[in-house]
């Protein structure tokens, strides 16, 4: 069986089962991944999507001795958007079995070549790379990573309904999303504290603006999103 196997089995993730089995001396199979350590040299717009998605929910860690590890944690719904990441980086890694406790899947890769471009590209500081900062595959990426899309009631006995849009994440990322949304004429919107971060978000007319400038003819999105985005795109239709 393989580790993922053995660690869907006993209900543990795949890296707790290898930390269990290496504590007990178990000796592992030595697997040989294939990974495309390019795959985000060229900015494409597939590229530029997940360089956004890994903006908003993607970490990277150096650890001396070790190759540089880039992961990505979602909830058991959308598991299927790390097999189409995975599916992009060219990757035979595994993805986790949702943990028990959180039921979240995590699917993570080791590349220098990788986390280096993510990092030179702005992923922590400095500035955001222009191609990305003119890219709305970029921000859809983001948006897909730490936004929220919806449809929602309005108050009262009115059957009424409106659009809303959200994103949140470092004043330094939100304000160049700003600046992006007044290049494509949506104005007016100003970056706000959040707890222990900022959010930007409107509702109505300009909620739609941003998702169909966001999220219209898209290469790549999380599907949960688009169907949200598909809704709001057909309000916004004369």
């Amino acid at each position: 069986m393989s580790l993922a196997e053995v660690a869907k089995k006993f209900g543990l993730t795949e890296p707790g089962m290898r930390g269990l089995l290496v504590r007990r001396g178990v000796t592992l199979r030595r697997t040989v991944h294939t990974l495309r350590h390019d795959a985000f040299d060229i900015l494409t717009p597939e590229t530029c999507y997940w360089l956004g998605f890994l903006f908003a929910d993607g970490c990277v860690a150096y650890r001396p001795g070790h190759l540089p590890q880039i992961s990505v944690g979602l909830a058991k719904r959308d598991r299927e958007h790390l097999v189409s990441l995975r599916t992009f980086l060219g990757s035979s890694s595994s993805i986790s079995a949702p943990n028990p406790t959180q039921g979240s899947c995590q699917f993570s890769v080791r590349s220098e070549q990788l986390a280096d471009r993510l990092v030179s590209l702005g992923r922590y500081k400095g500035p955001i790379g222009e191609h990305l900062n003119e890219s709305r595959d970029f921000w859809r990426g983001v948006v897909d990573g730490d936004g929220s899309l919806g449809i929602y009631r309005r108050p009262g006995p009115s059957s009424s309904t409106f659009a809303q849009f959200r994103l949140v994440g470092s004043r330094r990322l939100l304000d160049c999303f700003a600046a992006f949304l007044q290049r494509h004429g949506i104005s007016g919107l100003s970056v706000r504290p959040h707890k222990t971060i900022f959010t930007i978000g409107t509702t109505c007319g300009p909620a739609e603006k941003i998702v169909t400038v966001l999220y219209s003819g898209a290469v790549a999105a999380l599907p949960r999103k688009a169907a949200i985005a598909a809704k709001i795109m057909n309000r916004a239709c004369p």
